[in-house]
């Protein structure tokens, strides 16, 4: 009889042991003469106890004064003002709140540590204590805390800003505003928020806006502007807007700042806006360092002799890009025009080739018709293909690598200088390219020359293979929309081809960042992914992340 009931006992406890790995806390069970009837060896990490106390039949009151001992002294609330007890005093108190019907406490220990305690008082006289460390979850709450006051605190540094702040989604829909932007379009902040563009300024002026915000979005690239805005009551504004992105890949926000310097300037009746303010009315401040030299990086271009005779076109829809890169181009010292789409282009150049006058490259904007490279194709001439809102920053240094590395391969008798891959055969490739589009081929061709690699380019998915297995590449630039196998049919394959030893890095790129197609590459084996347009800033960083090196050369 005595063996039966050892066993049932043993069996509670074996049980009693398992809901408590199941809770993933510690649990004692003690009876109504204050004496332990179950103790989990969870406790041990719990609380500061010597194991010997945690066997059945141990006093509760010889337990609770190991745990003093051992500096444990939770309290009953901890929640209230810490006391200074005698062990007895604080033994006693313990025990009263286990004879309690429920209670529950939690108690800090040491700096980051918290431990809960939840005690039951049963009918039958028995009370279960149950101990979990819930660290993490003060933590947590600590932090959640601390990042409502940060919120609560920006919104009400934004608000007393006296200039108009807007923040967009990936969508283009407002998410912020604060008070100095809703007055400065005459709409409360409800009217705005949750809506587009589109719901609020006139079609005219959001279309113009639409590129340049999804640019910003895109790129990455700052933009500012100056303008001369006429408000909702009709009256007019100078203001300067700084667009910039924040937030990472998939979760980017559009935030744009809008400086009114109406009061430093004024317009004139045919519409210039000239200065108020002379330098003579500044407050001259030097932040200079004595201690540390300054140097300052400029952007080595040719002499403009270097470019003389050198006529350039321009095949750009959008206004702005071509009033841009016209300046540029009178800056470098070339011979330049415009057209603003594909018919104007091919009866430029038909006139042109009729009047005998050599063109000796085409700019053509990437948002340009795709037919403008097939024009320029047949003609026999050089094409530069860049995106609008690059031609700033890269346009200059792109048209002068283009026409050194023309001289340069003149000079060695190579014709063909506009070749879509430096690479030879024999000897092998740095990187694989994986794009069906022609305007595309040609920005991650002029690129990776730029940069200094090796490269080769697959217009579909079988070919990507083929050429993966026959030039060994270092890595993968995957697009993910291609004809006979698409970007994530093709890593699939790949990726069931190579071994341990031979994995090579992948990398998805995506024409939008939906978290659905960022979930589909890596499922199908990419390592990483990047968005369209592509900049040599994102293919550089993909470089130096997975070959473990910068660029060959400057891509100045």
């Amino acid at each position: 009889m005595n063996d039966l009931a050892s066993a049932d006992a043993n069996i509670q406890a074996v049980m009693l042991e398992v809901i408590s790995e199941g809770i993933s806390g510690g649990v004692f069970v003690y009876d109504k003469n204050d004496l332990i009837v179950f103790a989990s060896q969870q406790l041990l990490t719990l609380l500061p106890v010597p194991k010997s106390f945690l066997a059945p039949g141990t006093r509760l009151r010889d337990f609770l004064g190991a745990i003093y001992d051992g500096g444990g002294r939770f309290l009953t609330d901890a929640s209230g003002p810490r006391r200074m007890l005698s062990r007895e005093d604080w033994v006693a108190e313990q025990i009263a709140s286990l004879w309690k019907e429920r209670a529950e406490s939690q108690e800090r220990r040491g700096t980051d540590r918290w431990v809960s305690f939840a005690k039951r008082r049963l009918s039958s006289g028995y009370g279960v204590c149950v101990v979990r460390d819930i660290s993490d979850h003060k933590k947590r709450e600590e932090q959640w805390r601390a990042d409502m006051e940060r919120v609560q605190i920006t919104e009400e540094v934004l608000d007393n800003l006296p200039f108009p702040i807007t923040v967009k989604d990936s969508n283009l829909t407002f998410v912020a505003v604060n008070r100095t932007a809703a007055r400065f379009l005459d709409l409360p902040p409800e009217a705005i928020l949750g809506r587009k563009g589109s719901d609020i300024h006139p079609p005219q002026v959001e279309q113009r806006l639409d590129r340049i915000n999804r640019g910003v979005l895109d790129l990455g690239e700052p933009e500012q502007m100056a303008e001369l805005v006429t408000r909702p009551d009709g009256s007019q504004a100078v203001i300067i807007a700084n667009k910039y992105r924040i937030g990472k890949p998939g979760r980017y926000y559009l935030v744009t700042a809008m400086e009114d310097i109406t009061n430093l300037v004024e317009t004139g009746d045919g519409g210039q806006v000239a200065p108020r303010m002379s330098r003579g009315g500044l407050i001259e401040t030097s932040l200079t360092r004595h201690d540390r030299a300054v140097s300052v990086k400029t952007e080595a271009v040719p002499h403009k002799a270097d470019l003389c005779d050198r006529k350039v076109l321009v095949a750009s829809s959008d206004p702005r890009t071509t009033s841009e890169a016209l300046e540029i181009l009178a800056d470098l010292g070339l011979d330049t025009s415009s057209v603003s789409g594909d018919e104007e282009l091919e009866l430029f150049l038909q006139l042109a080739k009729d009047a005998g006058i050599a063109v000796d490259l085409v700019v053509v904007d990437t948002l340009a018709d795709k037919h403008c490279l097939e024009i320029v194709g047949r003609h026999g001439i050089a094409a530069l293909a860049i995106d609008g809102f690059r031609v700033k920053r890269e346009l200059a240094a792109s048209v002068v690598r283009q026409f050194e590395q023309r001289d340069t391969a003149e000079t060695a008798g190579d014709k063909d200088w506009r070749g879509a891959s430096p690479a030879r055969e024999s000897a092998g490739i740095d990187i694989l390219v994986a794009e069906d589009n022609e305007v595309n081929q040609i920005v991650f061709s002029q690129i990776l020359e730029g940069l200094g690699y090796r490269y080769a380019i697959a217009a579909d998915g079988e070919e990507a293979v083929r050429l993966w297995q026959e030039q060994s590449p270092r890595l993968i630039l995957m697009d993910i929309t291609l004809p006979k196998l698409s970007g994530f049919e093709a890593s699939v394959r790949i990726r069931g081809l190579e071994t341990v030893d031979n994995s090579i890095p992948i990398i998805g790129v995506l024409p939008q960042a939906f978290d659905s197609d960022r979930d589909q590459c890596f499922a199908a084996g990419m390592n990483e992914v990047i968005l369209k347009p592509i900049s040599p800033e994102a293919i550089e960083a993909v470089f130096h992340t997975y070959l473990g090196e910068v660029a060959k050369q400057s891509y100045a």
